[in-house]
């Protein structure tokens, strides 16, 4: 299997006036993630991984509370 390099890795910018959860284990662990999920708000994602298909950074971003946060979705 070839490793090909992600042409998005580390270029993930902070939105002005967003606040940055840090690095989470899963989203349940975290009030504010927690309360997102639970008004049923919609996420996106960003793959910040240095290669593609790795997800060793997703960033989750949710307009509306103006939060993101990271997981490492690797195996």
């Amino acid at each position: 299997m070839r490793t090909e390099r992600n042409p998005n890795a580390n270029k993930f910018k902070l939105l002005e006036g967003y606040r940055d959860l840090g690095w989470q284990l899963h989203s349940g662990n975290c009030k504010e993630i927690k309360e997102c999920h639970e008004k049923g708000h919609k996420r996106r994602e960003f793959d910040n991984s240095l290669y593609r298909h790795r997800c060793t950074n997703v960033v989750y971003i949710c307009d509306e509370c103006k939060i993101v946060w990271h997981i490492d979705m690797s195996d």
